[in-house]
């Protein structure tokens, strides 16, 4: 997800808001929102918390995505795609056990 994504969300959220709308909702200048919409810029680590809390987004995952975007084309970059990826390899049995054993139960399934 990208601030441009981000972006798009939040304006449905707030019901069609416009940028000047979303910016004083998050404390930023207009100028700043136009940035965002024109792929100029990319949020802060803090407006985008602030619009992970707003969406019921992984707040984790929303720094994580705008970090990759910051950086893309250095260095960093594949870094910070790396751990994505690596964070959500770790994440995806635990998730598959979970529906599993959740579906067993819900199912009458025997649980193993």
């Amino acid at each position: 997800m990208n601030t441009k994504s981000l972006l798009t969300m939040l304006k449905a959220h707030y019901g069609g808001a416009s940028d000047y709308r979303i910016a004083k909702i998050f404390g930023v200048t207009p100028s700043s929102v136009s940035k965002w919409k024109n792929g100029q810029s990319t949020m802060s680590d803090e407006v985008g918390i602030q619009a992970a809390k707003a969406l019921g987004l992984d707040e984790e995952k929303v720094l994580l995505d705008l970090h990759i975007e910051r950086t893309s084309g250095n260095v960093a970059s594949p870094v910070w795609r790396s751990i994505r990826d690596k964070l959500e390899m770790a994440v995806a049995p635990a998730v598959v056990a979970f529906a599993g054993y959740a579906g067993g139960s819900v199912f009458g399934l025997p649980l193993v």
